[in-house]
């Protein structure tokens, strides 16, 4: 009895993390899954339907994203909740490809914190002052971007749409984005001492959106590299792990 009412708690919740896009139960299906498994086993149920459902929302959703890797969790999550989806060929079909190594563009990091974020961009009617966003496919986030006040998209000096997204711009797109109220805060990153985003850095390793650079070993070596490239493997994990937050907030409201 008290397995099939968690059973029921936990779909319930997952449908609602996939309508909203604003929760986090991967780790507790994961878990779900493995109990069904064990309580099968020993009382002779048969969860197979169950079980198979669950292995379709954890499983990987791409081809070129195995169930080993270890951005799974976060592409797969991402991917049930709208927020990211794979590329499509010529003729507007998807491939099945997500491509976790290929790197994110301003405007498509922009999309994705929108989507997580909640942010119609359709109620976006302003026209955006980009110089870019007249023609570009991601104008209504651009205009939606303006109106939040996104400091990457300053109309005085606004970033390239099409130009790669570094480390530190992500976590300001997705600060400005969710309404974040950036501590001024210091990094203890030897490499973001005095960087213009360093306040967004620490504040998003404090509250455990981002970690830094670690050894072979899996010790942090002090470093966050904020001026490289961030590909869409690890920008699915940073909004991840910023909706995980979302929850926890909310849940102390």
């Amino acid at each position: 009895m008290k397995l099939t009412r968690k059973l029921g708690i936990l779909l319930t919740l997952f449908v609602l993390a996939v309508t909203t896009a604003g929760a986090q139960f991967f780790d507790e299906i994961v878990a779900l899954q493995q109990e069904l498994q064990v309580w099968e086993a020993a009382n002779a149920a048969d969860f197979s339907d169950v079980i198979a459902q669950l292995e379709d929302i954890t499983g990987p959703v791409f081809r070129d994203v195995t169930e080993d890797d270890w951005y799974n969790p976060y592409v797969a999550s991402l991917s049930e909740w709208g927020i990211v989806s794979g590329y499509k060929d010529a003729r507007g079909r998807p491939t099945g490809e997500y491509r976790p190594g290929n790197r994110v563009t301003i405007a498509e990091v922009l999309k994705m914190s929108m989507k997580a974020a909640q942010v119609n961009e359709l109620a976006c009617t302003n026209t955006p002052l980009h110089p870019q966003a007249s023609d570009h496919w991601a104008r209504l986030y651009v205009a939606c971007a303006e109106n939040l006040g996104v400091r990457l998209l300053d109309p005085r000096l606004p970033a390239d749409l099409n130009r790669h997204a570094k480390r530190a711009e992500v976590l300001t797109i997705i600060h400005d984005t969710f309404g974040d109220d950036v501590l001024p805060l210091y990094s203890s990153f030897v490499d973001t001492q005095g960087h213009r985003f360093e306040a967004d850095i620490a504040y998003a390793y404090l509250y455990g959106i981002v970690s830094g650079d670690t050894s072979v070993e899996g010790v942090e070596v002090g470093t966050f590299r904020p001026d490289d490239a961030i590909n869409r493997a690890e920008t699915a994990k940073i909004i991840y792990e910023k909706l995980k937050l979302q929850v926890v907030d909310a849940r102390e409201i």
